[in-house]
């Protein structure tokens, strides 16, 4: 199965290293902030952190940015959550065998256990799916009529989900997968000996898979603990040279005239985050005043940026005093957006949707 990308809300270190490169200047990723195809930005957990018995609901930014769309795009969840998987591999979600803790758990929606062998539709007062989890779905079928749909999906923590943690602070793990699908969703029989594959597919009416411009998956993770809390970065303001505009009306630039697109007349865009989002980060053997890391990412279907992200708060030195990234404007007038995800490195997030107008 061919998977564009993945978007994974997670607060690992090795996925920090990647985005503080790309803020450091131009890079071979700088494609990924021109948006010309299905793309989810990222997921915003309303409790990046959260305890036990508590309801989470996650909320996806996403954009169709394909030039032709035969079929709409949608955004489905898998409404099994997975918890505490073995080593925290996400792979191993599909393999409830391999759960640290038995398996997965009912998302709070209602599914039909089994679903429906020959794509029928569900029985009245379908229950929630059983012990066997993800494996429990069957392959091949479309399973589009029986998933939750839109942009929000909530669940709840299970009680239990707390454990203790070689080396480490007691933590739970709960795993949802969803996918940005501009057709059908079906699981697909894992093939070869890839562990990493996901087998969720996004296919035509007739079972054939899609082009990777038509889907998105997307493996979103939030943690529990008994004694740490974290709540989302907040935007204040948004700037375009300097100065402040309306999120909601957007920003207008005059387009490009010159002959070489590096010639081009820049306009510098920075999102300002609040100082109190700049938040204690209790990790073992961190030093007492550590605290998260904040940087941004931006994306545009129109023009294109000279830095795809920007670092806005240090763990230790704070506020960065230069965070603007430079856009350079397309060539003809056109509407467009520009889209600021900001992330902390604890699982936060915070979205902007900036209505771009080239003149």
């Amino acid at each position: 199965m061919r998977v564009r990308s993945l978007v994974v809300v997670t607060v690992l270190a090795a996925a920090l290293a990647s985005v503080f490169g790309l803020a450091c200047g131009a890079s071979a990723f700088d494609s990924q902030s021109k948006v010309k195809s299905v793309r989810m930005f990222g997921v915003r957990p309303d409790k990046p952190y959260a305890k036990p018995g508590e309801t989470v609901t996650l909320e996806v930014l996403s954009a169709d940015g394909r030039r032709d769309k035969p079929r709409p795009l949608k955004i489905f969840w898998i409404p099994i959550v997975c918890v505490n998987p073995r080593d925290d591999l996400y792979y191993l979600c599909f393999l409830p065998s391999q759960t640290s803790d038995g398996g997965s758990v009912d998302g709070g929606a209602r599914l039909v256990p089994p679903f429906p062998p020959d794509g029928g539709a569900p029985p009245d007062g379908g229950a929630p799916v059983g012990a066997g989890g993800l494996s429990s779905i069957p392959v091949g079928i479309d399973l589009s009529p029986f998933l939750p749909e839109g942009p929000t999906f909530s669940f709840q923590m299970p009680d239990e989900i707390i454990q203790p943690r070689a080396g480490m602070s007691p933590y739970g793990l709960a795993i949802v997968f969803n996918i940005a699908c501009a057709g059908q969703v079906r699981l697909a029989e894992r093939v070869g000996n890839a562990p990493q594959q996901v087998p969720i597919q996004c296919t035509d009416e007739e079972g054939v898979p899609l082009s990777p411009d038509d889907y998105v998956i997307g493996i979103n993770r939030v943690y529990a603990y008994d004694d740490r809390t974290n709540t989302n970065p907040v935007v204040e303001r948004v700037t375009l040279d300097g100065v402040d505009v309306d999120i909601d009306a957007g920003i207008t630039v005059d387009r490009c005239v010159a002959d070489r697109r590096s010639d081009c007349k820049p306009v510098k865009i920075d999102v300002k985050v609040s100082d109190s989002s700049w938040e204690a980060n209790p990790a073992p053997g961190a030093a007492a005043d550590q605290r998260e890391q904040i940087w941004v990412t931006y994306y545009s279907d129109l023009g294109d940026f000279q830095d795809e992200a920007r670092l806005l708060f240090d763990s230790t030195s704070g506020r960065i005093s230069e965070s603007d990234v430079e856009f350079r404007p397309p060539y003809a007038p056109s509407e467009g957006t520009i889209w600021a995800v900001v992330h902390d490195n604890r699982a936060g997030a915070a979205f902007v949707v900036l209505p771009l107008h080239v003149k």
